[in-house]
């Protein structure tokens, strides 16, 4: 009896292994961007809410001094 077919069979199932490892490894290297994208917008989206909130914050303030020098009121009220 021959040990070839045992050869490649031992080869087949070596080529097999690693193939499924390397499968494997791109699916979380994939994953992984995938995660690392969404949680860099997130962080882009919240940045913006943020700035967004400051904007309308100023306009307020902004708004209320000008209402009050139209007024006649000191729009520091500490001095």
């Amino acid at each position: 009896m021959s040990t070839a077919p045992i050869v490649v069979a031992v080869g087949t199932g070596v080529v097999v292994i690693v193939v499924a490892v390397a499968v494997v490894l791109v699916v979380l290297f994939v994953t992984m961007s995938m995660r690392g994208r969404e949680m860099r917008g997130a962080q882009r989206r919240g940045e913006a809410r943020r700035d967004v909130d400051e904007a309308q914050e100023r306009a307020t303030r902004q708004r209320d001094r000008d209402t009050a020098r139209e007024g006649g009121e000191d729009p520091r009220p500490d001095r």
